[in-house]
């Protein structure tokens, strides 16, 4: 196994010691220091890549270990992070942050994997073939994603979350000090889509759920499954947190205002099919876009998902 401390392929410029170059002292013109790009550390974290059977890829997973892992024997509670290549080093300080709260402490310590791409350009183009289910993707959205080049198919849902389940999950519990309940699972945009699709399928992976702006169509077949899936009952203490902002709705993107009716319809079915032992929570962030909701909506899963 290849670990490292540090997350590997996150894309930072640090700045490297100066670079010999010709100055006025010896004829030259002077230069200002070229920086080298090299990765950005994050402390306590620990980077491998792993080849999945299950979708036929790599994938780079990243696990960030709480400040007092290495003093005792305890396990720690355990959160999934999707689009690691864009939100974990993000998501690792805010559940940190926490740790030092003195006016509302008692976030649990966490183990935090993050499942993102070897080859970060490529993480944009991958995320739609992984965190799609089969036709959850309207002719538009396809367009718009090959129009920006970042689309080379979708659909693989099933395939990626039998990854997580069977090949990932059970490393992680081996080499690690995790709990086995109420282990988190956070997504947005399509990252929430498919933290939504797991719930329906009902993996028996997760118990809490950040579900934020997910890129759900009104008609999605997801949507349809939804109440069977709620009526096969809970066992265990299962949360799921929906957000979005509020430009998704009102704003002038048709792509967002379509998406927004899906949220919407979302919850109308969770409001329509309460569960023992379901607590859904949800938010809508004034004046937010789908992107400037991200931070405060992922704050605010933490506090929603795993306090009290």
């Amino acid at each position: 196994m290849n670990r490292r401390r540090f997350l590997g392929t996150a894309t930072a410029t640090a700045t490297a010691p100066l670079l010999a170059c010709r100055g006025p002292e010896d004829g030259g013109e002077a230069q200002a220091p070229v920086p080298q790009r090299r990765p950005f550390e994050i402390y306590e974290t620990e980077t491998f890549v792993m080849n999945s059977a299950s979708v036929g890829d790599d994938f780079l997973i990243a696990v960030s270990l709480p400040a007092s892992y290495g003093t005792g024997e305890q396990s720690y509670r355990l959160v999934y992070v999707l689009d690691a290549n864009i939100s974990f080093g993000m998501t690792v300080e805010i559940a940190r942050l926490f740790q030092v709260d003195l006016i509302r402490p008692g976030m649990p310590e966490m183990v935090l994997v993050g499942i993102g791409y070897p080859e970060p350009p490529m993480a944009g183009i991958l995320r739609a073939r992984d965190l799609t289910p089969a036709g959850s993707l309207s002719d538009d959205i396809v367009e718009a994603l090959q129009s920006a080049e970042v689309y080379e198919g979708h659909g693989g849902a099933a395939e990626f979350l039998r990854f997580i389940e069977d090949e990932l999950h059970p490393r992680i519990v081996g080499d690690y000090r995790v709990e086995t309940e109420g282990t988190g699972f956070l997504g947005d945009s399509f990252g929430g889509l498919f933290t939504a699709y797991a719930f329906q399928q009902r993996s028996p992976v997760f118990d809490r759920y950040w579900m934020g702006s997910p890129g759900l169509l009104p008609a999605d077949e997801l949507l349809d499954g939804l109440p069977a899936a709620i009526a096969q009952g809970f066992e265990r203490d299962t949360r799921v947190f929906v957000t979005m902002g509020e430009l998704e709705e009102t704003g002038a993107v048709g792509i967002y205002n379509d998406l927004a009716v899906g949220t919407r319809r979302l919850l109308d079915i969770f409001e329509a099919n309460p569960a023992e032992n379901l607590t859904v929570t949800s938010r809508v962030y004034p004046d937010a876009t789908h992107i400037t909701t991200v931070p405060p909506a992922l704050t605010d899963a933490f506090t929603a998902l795993f306090m009290g």
